[in-house]
């Protein structure tokens, strides 16, 4: 059973730059682990076996993990030049945000430099997105999102949170939105657009053509982690460009967002009703240990343009059951990081 989007993995120079710079900006200062490891099992995933240096983070707040891996034993391979929208693979990460106008001019106050202005765009119902993109040091490019809703209050004090969306480039719309809707449950269009957005030229490198579809899980968030987000993709086609998946001929971990995370409950059965829908896993059911005593059961599918999708049971957060953890320790972690 699928629960929520539970991770995102970005490969990354310096864990500790960029750790410090989602500490500071993004609310992500409670470490899950922080291991180096010559990572075998990882093997199958990167094409060889290589020392990895792992680091996972929450924001108590709510919102997606974070996981930085930096490798340790080769020379990291850079994001590709031609990295720009067209291409395949995640090319965006989307993070909560509540007053977006004053989290905006917070960060530029910080120093932090802004690719775009705020900008709206209306989902269904009413509904909107008020949003803005930045880079992170290593160049990952990330959109702020204010969800307002109807009748529901606008909120006061400006906050942080952590993600609630990955952005996916493909090559086929109607063909990627079938696929994860089967799959992964993102069943319910909250967005539909094809043609030019001008705010968004300086993300993309210049005026595009593009169809974009936003789909969401309409399911309700389970498992034991409850302040993780359902779970949001935003689908990115760019018709006639002749793209490529940004980590051809690089691997997992190097620079970039190689992959995001399904958190399940039961992998076994999860990975059978995949199967059972004629989608390919090519990585079932490994044991990771990612350390300070957290252990999961890990599986690894792709989309139609290969673009990585991990499905993950946890089976203890820091020597202790998922459940047990949020019982006990998130009270105390929230009342120290308020």
């Amino acid at each position: 059973m699928i629960n929520s989007l539970q991770h995102v993995g970005q490969g990354v120079w310096d864990i500790n730059v960029t750790f410090e710079f989602y500490k500071r900006f993004f609310g992500y200062k409670v470490k899950l682990n922080d291991l180096t490891t010559l990572d075998e099992d990882m093997a199958p995933i990167i094409g060889s076996v290589e020392t990895l240096r792992s680091l996972m983070a929450m924001n108590v707040k709510g919102g997606g993990i974070l996981e930085l891996i930096e490798h340790k034993s080769s020379p990291i391979r850079p994001y590709p030049k031609d990295r720009g929208y067209g291409n395949y693979g995640i090319l965006e990460v989307g993070y909560s945000v509540r007053c977006i106008d004053d989290i905006v001019a917070d960060f530029r106050e910080q120093g932090v430099r802004l690719l775009t202005p705020v900008c709206e765009v209306p989902l269904v119902n009413e509904r909107r997105w008020r949003c803005a993109y930045l880079q992170d040091p290593d160049g990952m490019r990330l959109q702020l999102v204010e969800d307002i809703r109807p009748g529901k209050p606008m909120h006061k004090k400006p906050e942080v949170r952590g993600i609630v969306h990955v952005g996916v480039g493909v090559s086929d719309l109607e063909r990627s939105k079938e696929f994860y809707r089967s799959a992964l449950g993102f069943d319910r269009l909250v967005y539909s657009f094809e043609g030019h957005i001008p705010e968004m030229d300086s993300i993309t490198g210049g005026p595009l053509q593009m169809k974009l579809a936003i789909l969401e899980r309409s399911a309700p968030v389970t498992g034991a982690i409850n302040i993780l987000p359902a779970g949001t993709i935003k689908l990115i086609e760019v018709p006639g460009y002749p793209g490529r998946h940004i980590y051809k001929g690089r691997r997992w971990g190097d620079i970039g967002c190689m992959e995001f995370c399904m958190d399940v409950t039961d992998l076994e059965s999860t990975i059978a009703e995949i199967k059972a829908k004629d989608i390919n896993v090519y990585l079932s059911q490994v044991e990771i240990d990612m350390g300070y005593g957290s252990k999961g059961m890990v599986a690894y599918i792709r989309d139609p343009d290969g673009t990585i999708v991990e499905l993950v049971e946890i089976k203890t957060v820091a020597w202790v059951s998922a459940s047990t953890f949020m019982r006990l320790a998130m009270p105390l972690l929230r009342l120290y990081h308020r």
